[in-house]
């Protein structure tokens, strides 16, 4: 992934972790005994353990009181123990795909940072005129090409490509800026937020297009098939490339007062990176082949899409790369063929060098992995035990007066997936939510399309955890960005996201589709 840094923190901010940590220790077994001894007769016995499980898991996140990883372990595993599931069912989700494909883009990221691709993409962007030696729009910069991507790749694949990017940009900064002591902190803090801000437009950008994000594509068949509602791709872009764009600037701009940059203007900066580029020389033959060999894997991943598209859900070709070509498998297939081609060099021996190693390989993140796994294994359960049915139908009753009319139910339904989603994955959050919510608008008499539309980019609205999605676990895992100040500006920009999706809702999908 490129340089990773450790955050320095205060004694201050280091004395309040430990009391964070040990406030967890005591409130997370509290919460799992408490809840369990609570009576919940409106909940099965195996959705009850489970809400008593997450809501610990929960605890143990926020108030990190053992390592992220670790708690996203544990909490499958007494959900085990409890009688919610049996382990095949309870671990299968560290085997999910979008695993194999954050592993699989973590490799390919890593094969561009081993070539040097990263830093020459770094100062090539560093070095345009437009960004003139400024931190601040190097963040933009950067975080408007992880938007504009993640439109057609998958958000996870782009992020785990454009983090090393933005490692690399805050290393030249850092070498080229003020040496002092005070100065590189605040770069440092500055460097960690163009990471998270990067994952944030990723996720922002998957919203633009049907095939940005799984829960999109979701949406368009659930409308279609329960609702006789067909969504076309211009339909979905007139609607999804505003609002993504709109929260996107916003998102920019709270980050930037959130992360702001020590210095206006690095001095020397673009001189600087120009003199670093032209020392680095023309790409070389390694860097080439890196970057044949992910723009072949992107075009697996677009195949399946592009194929449906032009050629028809039902045509032999699009049916069979639906089936044969999830991205996981796509990403795992680019990753592995680094370690067969050759990169033009030689080692010490006379063997010819390749695209990637081992030794690289094994510096993923596994703990993220894990963490992500956690993630999937405690949101399949909550669906399957009718845990999130029965949240949903509570606060959707809740509501009241507000879910029998359009306008409220859309409130209503977009409030409790923005929340759902920063817990559990928006893929599972948007498949068991979107059947209540089109259910409800057509037993009131209502057409559901604006309330499910509006749902499913709540979906992508995860801001506050590490857990909320791959982009946001990739952030963290640079060891750059602190989970309380993560999850301190994920609730601002949850507002504001919140706010967007309204007007979106009410005001964008009646102008815009009619």
């Amino acid at each position: 992934m490129g340089p990773v840094a450790v955050i320095a923190v205060s004694e201050a901010e280091a004395r309040f972790d430990r009391r964070r940590r040990a406030v967890g220790r005591v409130a997370g077994p509290l919460v799992l005994v408490g809840l369990l001894a609570l009576p919940m007769p409106s909940l099965s016995p195996a959705a009850h353990s489970l809400a008593a499980v997450v809501a610990m898991t929960a605890v143990l996140w926020v108030t990190e009181a053992i390592p992220l990883a670790a708690a996203a372990l544990l909490g499958p595993c007494l959900a085990v123990m409890l009688g919610v599931a049996d382990a095949k069912v309870a671990l299968a989700a560290f085997g999910h795909p979008l695993i194999f494909l954050f592993i699989g883009g973590f490799m390919l990221a890593g094969g561009l940072s081993r070539q040097g691709f990263d830093r020459r993409a770094a100062l090539w962007l560093v070095s345009r005129r437009f960004v003139a030696g400024s931190p601040t729009r190097a963040m933009w910069a950067v975080a408007s090409i992880g938007f504009a991507f993640s439109m057609w790749i998958s958000n996870t694949a782009t992020t785990a490509m454009l983090i090393p990017v933005a490692l690399g940009l805050y290393e030249t900064m850092r070498r080229v800026a003020p040496d002092d002591p005070e100065t590189q902190r605040k770069l440092e803090r500055f460097g960690g937020g163009m990471c998270l801000t990067l994952a944030y437009a990723c996720s922002m950008g998957g919203t633009a297009t049907p095939i940005g994000t799984a829960p999109n594509v979701i949406a368009v068949g659930m409308l279609e098939e329960q609702a006789g509602i067909a969504i076309d791709f211009t339909s979905w872009m007139s609607i999804g490339v505003p609002s993504a764009l709109l929260m996107t600037v916003l998102l920019l701009l709270v980050a930037t007062r959130t992360f702001p940059s020590p210095l206006r203007r690095v001095e020397g900066l673009t001189v600087e990176v120009e003199r670093q580029l032209a020392q680095m020389g023309p790409m070389s033959a390694g860097e080439r082949r890196m970057l044949l060999m992910f723009g072949l894997t992107v075009m697996g991943w677009l195949l399946p899409a592009a194929l449906k598209l032009t050629l028809g859900p039902g045509d032999p070709w699009a049916v069979w790369a639906k089936a044969s070509l999830p991205e996981g498998v796509v990403a795992i297939v680019g990753a592995c063929l680094l370690f067969l081609v050759p990169d033009g060099r030689r080692d010490a021996d006379g063997e010819r060098s390749r695209l990637m190693t081992w030794e690289t390989a094994q510096n993923i993140d596994w703990g993220t992995v894990l963490l992500l796994g956690g993630g999937f294994a405690l949101g399949k359960l909550t669906f399957e035990t009718g845990l999130a049915e029965a949240i949903g139908r509570g606060v959707l009753s809740w509501a009241g007066p507000l879910a029998e009319h359009p306008a409220g139910l859309l409130a209503a339904s977009s409030l409790l997936v923005l929340l759902l989603t920063e817990l559990t994955s928006n893929t599972a959050t948007t498949s068991m939510m979107l059947p209540v919510i089109i259910g409800i608008a057509q037993a009131s008499g209502f057409d559901p399309r604006d309330a499910a539309i509006t749902v499913t980019l709540a979906a992508s609205y995860a801001f506050m955890l590490p857990v909320s999605t791959p982009p946001n676990a990739m952030a963290y895992g640079t060891r750059m960005i602190r989970l309380d100040t993560m999850v301190r500006l994920g609730l601002r920009l949850d507002a504001i996201g919140y706010a967007v999706l309204l007007l979106v809702g009410l005001v964008g999908l009646p102008l815009l589709l009619g």
